[in-house]
């Protein structure tokens, strides 16, 4: 009986220790995870400029040159498996756009 008690008490142990390091585990994955999101930003943001620089010689038209550039990042994110918020590239050219033409005046 005195046997069985250590065991019992030895899988509390074990269960509590476990408990304990899930959400531990949890966090560092979520973190790993945001991590290599903003390492990836700054990748992001160089290859858009690259594609708008690129954009701007292949056509003429605005909507044209930013139809393009965000089917290249989607053709790119699909084939890295990388997930885009779309709305806030788009975004994010836009205010390009409108920087480039502030500071070409």
């Amino acid at each position: 009986m005195e046997q069985f008690n250590f065991w019992i008490q030895a899988l509390i142990s074990i269960l509590s220790g476990i408990a304990v390091l899930v959400p531990l585990f949890v966090k560092l994955a979520e973190y790993i995870e945001k991590a290599t999101k903003e390492k990836n930003w700054a990748q992001m943001l160089q290859l858009v400029m690259n594609l708008m620089a690129e954009a701007e010689k292949k056509f003429s038209e605005g909507a044209d040159r930013k139809e393009w550039v965000l089917a290249e990042l989607k053709a790119a994110a699909k084939t890295l498996n990388y997930d885009i918020d779309w709305d806030v590239v788009s975004d994010m050219i836009d205010k390009l756009c409108d920087l480039s033409k502030e500071i070409n005046v």
